[in-house]
């Protein structure tokens, strides 16, 4: 039914004027080669009316038609005008009460602009569940062919020709843009003119980052790009009265020989570089005085507050209320007294100041000396308050089965804690999960309750001996954390308890890369209170070549683990062009190797002779490729694979440091971390239930489609992927099933594909993935012709559609 009004709808009359006659259909762009049709398609800012499927049905056109059958725009006009007039009434009245006023100001705010919208919009149905129809404009079409021929001869085609085609089906116009692109203009060589020698040398010497290269084809856009280069690179080197309108270009026409090159076209190309001041001895600034002032906070008058001035290696701090100390400030001022100016530190010590999480806002702004060539720098801060708590409450959503259970955290954080920009946080966690029992069957669900407390002491700098490394990285946001925690967990098979302290220096070289090196991460795992059936189960699963009981013996777990992440990717915006790497290094027991006598401290510390130790090593590498296509879809593909090896007594790692494969982050068609290891078939309690498939090695690989669906207070987007991969197990004593072995690494890779949908409300994305099996490695055949749709969520059969829940984007 809804179908077929949509439809009815959609096909109603249309406004009778000629220029609207006809819908809008697809636009084709045809005859380009070098150019991508996506850079084209760009240029066209009218888009056809959404289809459902790709059916001749316009739904969100017919909801649209629907709105106006009950639309009337001069009564929302007249609902505009009286609310302004009782706007005026109300305020007239309250005019001698100036915060009455101001609470009728913001009301009627509200209610005027909601109003607004509607005159514009329409109604609900017009506004939010519809959209407007979009006809065929001769005019319109003309000038997207004239942008694209602007575009094609901005970027080195000429010659360049763009016509149209209207194509009549039904009652759509479907544009054809015909594109003839001739030959292409290329840069033959590039001179620059500088009439000072220093300058001349210092852009000789940054010639790798230039954006005019030759024997490249000419890009309009490239010369404004040199532009901004060359203005960042002057000014960073004193040149502060240099700007992009200081360089212009002279392009001069080549000839080509006809005998050796009939395709190209090419230009010479000369880059003049005027330089503010005398020609011979142009204008470069020094910074005279570096103030550094914090102010009083937010509207305090400054009488209030008795300033206190210090100086140090040269510039001057002015303190109100609150006192910073000045060798950690002076660490993340790089504007020096005497140095040249440069535009890169001013920027970069208001980003590093702001990293800090001391400062509500930090401003930087400069005056001129008599001279009018050097420059006083102030830099002036109002703090943020010294301490914050803050509430977060919640539920806990598991993708197996069972219930919400609710969970609540508490922060607290206390700011510059011994004046030196040092933050204490605080962190206590309590929640109630709702899970499947180990030993219960599909439909048994337990409380397991979890209550963690986890604090950090950070510093704004890296903690070493002898201050070694502090001035190489103190352009690099280094931190230092120490933390401590403890982890409690209760469920009705087991009580356990985690004690870690650790020690993490990360420092940023580049807003794209991050480094995060721990030389201490100590983990005591103690597990209580195990319930006697539980016991026997883990005795079993031991005797079939299962570990599982490892996980479950009082641990000291120690490492050091390294991480490197390069991400190109934008948090907010549109999707990009973008790369992900991280790379994670881990080596487990390290210091038991260099100090043999650990073990025997450790256990009288602990009192406990049978304490467990591991020695391992571990690698991950995680790697993600983001491609835009359009304005609102992207393609995404990702390969994630790593490796552990234990060489200690016991041959195993920590049951926490296995790799697993299956969920919402991984291979969406299978449960979560149930697949494999190898072709080994899912492990099973007599009451149906599976358990976790631990490998040594992972492989595992995504693509993925995201485009938008529709808009409703938020964007919902769609998903299309295919998963693939597998764990195996390293060890001489796994089940051949469960080798890695290369004669059969394809037969044992698993294939999943599905669709998902995603709710983004910019500051939040509910994720909703479903999955389905392709290859099955346990079955070791195809299983996606099994699925039943009478049986979609029947998770006996071999094949059935999961359901994946999950907050952000999986990669």
């Amino acid at each position: 039914m809804f179908l077929i009004l949509s439809g009815t709808f959609s096909c109603a009359p249309k406004n009778p004027s000629n220029s609207r006659s006809y819908y809008l259909g697809n636009s084709s762009i045809k005859g380009n080669h070098i150019i991508n049709d996506s850079e084209l398609d760009a240029l066209i800012p009218q888009k056809p009316n959404r289809r459902l499927l790709g059916l001749p049905f316009f739904p969100y056109v017919g909801l649209y038609r629907f709105g106006e059958l009950f639309y009337n725009k001069e009564e929302k006009q007249r609902n505009v005008i009286e609310i302004t007039q009782n706007y005026q009434k109300e305020s007239l009245n309250k005019e001698n009460s100036p915060r009455k006023l101001d609470k009728i100001q913001r009301k009627y705010a509200k209610k005027l602009k909601r109003a607004q919208v509607k005159v514009e919009q329409g109604n609900f149905f017009m506004r939010v569940l519809g959209e407007a129809p979009v006809y065929f404009n001769i005019n319109e079409v003309s000038q997207n062919a004239e942008k694209m021929q602007k575009y094609l001869y901005n970027n080195g085609f000429f010659e360049s020709v763009v016509t149209f085609k209207p194509d009549t089906t039904f009652n759509r116009v479907r544009v054809n843009y015909l594109v003839t692109e001739n030959r292409p203009t290329m840069i033959k060589d590039i001179q620059y003119k500088i009439k000072n020698i220093l300058v001349d040398s210092i852009i000789h010497a940054n010639g790798k980052g230039a954006a005019l290269v030759s024997k490249k084809r000419y890009d309009g856009d490239s010369f404004e790009e040199e532009r901004i280069r060359l203005e960042t690179l002057l000014r960073n080197e004193g040149y502060f009265g240099f700007s992009r309108q200081n360089v212009s270009y002279l392009i001069n026409d080549t000839i080509t020989n006809a005998a050796t090159d009939t395709f190209f076209k090419s230009v010479d190309v000369q880059v003049r570089v005027d330089l503010p001041g005398p020609a011979s001895k142009p204008d470069r600034y020094k910074i005279n005085s570096v103030h550094f002032e914090v102010l009083p906070p937010s509207g305090l008058p400054d009488s209030l507050f008795r300033k206190d001035t210090v100086r140090y290696q040269g510039i001057q701090y002015v303190f109100s209320d609150k006192r910073f100390a000045t060798k950690i400030l002076d660490s993340k001022i790089q504007v020096r007294p005497g140095a040249f100016y440069s535009q890169k530190k001013e920027r970069d010590t208001q980003q590093q100041l702001s990293l800090t999480d001391q400062f509500r806002f930090v401003n930087y702004s400069y005056t001129l000396d008599s001279t009018g060539k050097g420059i006083n720098s102030y830099f002036k801060v109002i703090p943020l308050e010294k301490y914050q708590i803050s509430t977060d409450l919640g539920l806990n959503v598991i993708q197996l089965q069972g219930a919400p259970g609710p969970f609540a955290n508490l922060s607290y954080k206390i700011r510059n804690v011994f004046n030196g920009l040092e933050n204490f946080e605080a962190n206590l966690r309590g929640g109630i999960e709702l899970v499947p029992g180990f030993l219960g069957g599909n439909n048994s669900i337990y409380r397991s309750e979890e209550i963690g407390l986890n604090t950090s002491l950070i510093f704004p700098r890296l903690l070493t001996p002898g201050s070694l490394l502090q001035k190489q990285t103190a352009a690099y946001n280094p931190r230092t954390q120490l933390g401590l925690g403890y982890n409690y967990v209760n469920r009705p098979e087991y009580t356990r308890t985690n004690l870690k302290a650790a020690m993490t220096y990360s420092w940023q070289p580049s807003n794209t890369t991050l480094f995060n090196l721990s030389l201490i991460d100590l983990n005591v795992l103690n597990t209580q209170n195990i319930r006697a059936d539980f016991a026997s189960l883990l005795d079993t699963l031991r005797d079939q070549g299962n570990n599982l009981i490892n996980s479950f013996n009082k641990s000291f777990v120690s490492d050091i683990n390294f991480n490197f992440v390069y991400n190109t990717n934008s948090l907010i915006g549109p999707p990009k062009n973008a790369r992900y790497l991280r790379i994670a290094l881990e080596s487990g027991g390290t210091s038991l190797n260099i100090l043999p006598n650990q073990e025997r401290v450790i256990k009288d510390v602990f009192n406990d002779k049978d304490l467990q130790f591991y020695k391992y090593f571990r690698m991950n590498a995680d790697y993600r490729r983001y491609w835009p296509v359009g304005r609102r879809s992207a393609f995404v593909a990702r390969i994630n694979s790593g490796a552990i090896y234990s060489y200690g007594s016991n041959k195993v790692p920590p049951y926490e440091k296995y790799f697993f494969a299956g969920g919402s982050n991984s291979l969406r068609a299978w449960l979560p971390r149930r697949l494999g290891p190898g072709r080994s078939e899912p492990r099973r309690t007599s009451n149906n239930l599976s358990f976790e498939s631990p490998g040594e090695f992972l492989m595992e690989g995504n693509l993925e489609w995201r485009g938008f669906l529709a808009k409703f207070f938020g964007d919902i987007n769609y998903a299309l992927f295919i998963d693939a991969g597998n764990v195996w197990n390293l060890n001489s004593n796994a089940p051949v099933e469960q080798k890695l072995k290369a004669d059969q690494f394809l037969k044992e890779i698993a294939i999943g594909t599905g669709f998902g949908i995603r709710y983004d409300l910019s500051f939040f994305i509910l994720r909703f993935d479903f999955g389905i099996k392709v290859y099955d490695p346990s079955l070791q055949r195809f299983v996606l012709n099994e699925l039943e749709l009478n049986k979609l969520f029947k998770r006996t059969q071999s094949n059935f559609l999961n359901i994946n829940l999950g907050v952000g984007y999986p990669f």
